[in-house]
């Protein structure tokens, strides 16, 4: 396999930079789609789908039981494991798509809108076309092939959403443009990724390779359904409490910040599951890795966050229109909430790939009475109060994880905390300087266009400059290999050199911590 011919630490550089550039492009043509879809459907289409796919999403943790997330974590895999992975992806994919389509009406019984059942049959459709392309996809993930992994979203995305989504908007096919660009970006993402491995599609029916699999896989689900069901009482109590109208004003003021973070971080966790699976009995590797992912995920995704919280009257009135102003005290006070569960991803990757899933479960549910007990008693402040359970649901939730990775990998409580401190002070000095900037425009009663664009120009030129004067012990190898390129080009201009060389030194006048990169200078062994 691909990594078995070079050491882990090439395989990671190079995964988490076609991860992360292929998110940042998709979330960049994900910003610019929903501005689309924002302008040519009302929030009730946003609404009905948002109820749809927590129906759907109900069921997709049983339409693959975990068998490609066995695959990528097992040590070792054979032919027959991946046959049994393809059989019963398939065979449990069309087993769901039935149930939902037989059982679709039964949706109408908690959400009360008789609307959703046509949209939840023909979104089930998909879990055919992913338990189709399950297999291809792991097996590459395995493989660390980011880079093949990288191409085929964008192009999918391109295809499937800009191009038949966007398309069928326009056309005045309303929600089920929606529905149908989902269903087309899986379908390309399958087709793709298959045509790449072109893995065997005979059925296995052996019982062996099921038990390797399944006793890891199954868990994987329970972990799945449980973080399934936490992550969608928000969605599940609007829609039935308050209507799919505010259920859509939330929806979208919870994807605008969530997907462009979910994406970035996402980035890093792809990679590093298959890297921690690797790994998973050297602890002091672990350790590093789990230590410096989440410092460099907290050091941006928090002064982003703070960031949006202050620049959301303009940011909502750009992307999503006028009509949306409604969503923006629910952005701001999410902007607390989408951040913390953002740094507990890496927590949860370490628990996946060291097998500690009873664990995962007990927190799952522990944060699942939590949950219930914030929206019993906050439901009658509306969306604020539905946000505000969120946000403390989360608070506790990043204390639960660290207990887990405690207990698991021994790293200290005071180690665990420090990982927010690069990220808290960014945070502080991003939104302090957006507020400057935001206290000067406003009342020049400029375009919102305008000054979003002074505000991002103003907390981009912060955080340059938090990050390069006080950059933390996990950013000083990155800014040293990015410098060491800037001074091998040969257009540099020769003014620039001293300078380089100059901060180059400042960089490596201070001692640092082993970064995750240098503690995978092992070779990998097949």
């Amino acid at each position: 396999m691909a990594v078995t011919t070079q050491n882990l630490s090439s395989a990671a550089v190079r995964g988490v930079q076609w991860t992360t550039a292929a998110t940042v492009l998709t979330a960049v043509m994900q910003i610019g789609y929903t501005a689309v879809m924002a302008r040519l459907l009302d929030p009730a289409a946003f609404g009905l789908v948002a109820m749809a796919g927590v129906v759907l999403r109900f069921g997709s943790y049983f339409a693959e039981m975990g068998l490609g997330h066995a695959l990528v974590q097992r040590s070792e895999i054979d032919a027959q494991d991946v046959r049994a992975t393809f059989t019963a992806s398939l065979g449990l994919g069309l087993a769901v798509a039935g149930i939902a389509w037989l059982g679709a009406p039964l949706a109408v019984l908690f959400l009360k809108n008789e609307a959703v059942v046509p949209l939840v049959r023909v979104q089930a459709l998909g879990f055919i076309i992913v338990g189709l392309g399950a297999t291809a996809t792991s097996l590459l993930r395995r493989e660390m092939r980011f880079e093949v992994i990288a191409k085929v979203e964008v192009a999918a995305y391109v295809l499937g959403y800009g191009g038949v989504g966007i398309t069928l908007a326009v056309l005045g096919a309303g929600v089920w443009s929606l529905v149908m660009a989902s269903l087309a970006q899986q379908f390309f993402a399958a087709l793709m990724n298959y045509l790449v491995v072109r893995h065997s599609l005979r059925f296995i029916f052996d019982r062996a390779p099921y038990a390797r699999l399944l006793g890891y896989g199954g868990r994987v689900s329970v972990v799945g359904f449980l973080e399934f069901i936490n992550g969608n009482l928000d969605t599940l109590l609007i829609g039935r409490l308050l209507g799919s109208v505010l259920l859509g004003i939330y929806n979208r003021a919870y994807m605008l910040l969530y997907l462009p973070m979910y994406f970035l971080t996402n980035s890093l966790a792809r990679v590093a599951f298959p890297a921690f699976s690797k790994i998973q009995d050297d602890l002091p590797r672990t350790r590093a890795l789990y230590l410096t992912s989440s410092t460099l995920v907290a050091t941006v995704v928090l002064p982003v966050c703070a960031g949006v919280a202050v620049a959301a009257p303009e940011l909502v009135q750009v992307l999503l229109g006028p009509r949306w102003a409604a969503s923006v005290p629910i952005l701001r006070v999410l902007c607390l909430s989408i951040p913390l569960s953002m740094t507990t991803l890496f927590a949860g990757v370490v628990a996946d790939a060291r097998a500690n899933l009873k664990q995962k479960i007990i927190l799952n549910l522990e944060f699942m009475a939590l949950l219930a007990t914030l929206f019993w008693a906050l439901k009658g402040y509306g969306l604020a109060g539905i946000a505000g359970a969120i946000g403390t649901g989360e608070v506790v939730r990043t204390f639960l994880y660290m207990r887990i990775t405690h207990r698991d990998i021994g790293i200290p409580y005071g180690r665990l905390f420090a990982i927010y401190k690069p990220g808290l002070l960014n945070a502080a000095a991003v939104g302090l300087g957006l507020l400057a900037v935001a206290a000067l425009v406003r009342p020049l009663h400029a375009p919102a266009l305008v000054a979003l664009l002074a505000q991002i120009a103003a907390g981009a030129l912060v955080l340059g400059a938090v990050v390069l004067r006080w950059p933390s012990d996990e950013l000083r190898p990155m800014l040293r290999q990015g410098l060491g390129r800037l001074r091998g080009l040969r257009r540099l201009p020769a003014s620039a050199h001293p300078g380089l060389a100059r901060y180059t030194a400042f960089l490596e006048s201070r001692p640092s911590v082993s970064p995750v990169f240098e503690t995978f200078d092992q070779p990998l062994t097949p």
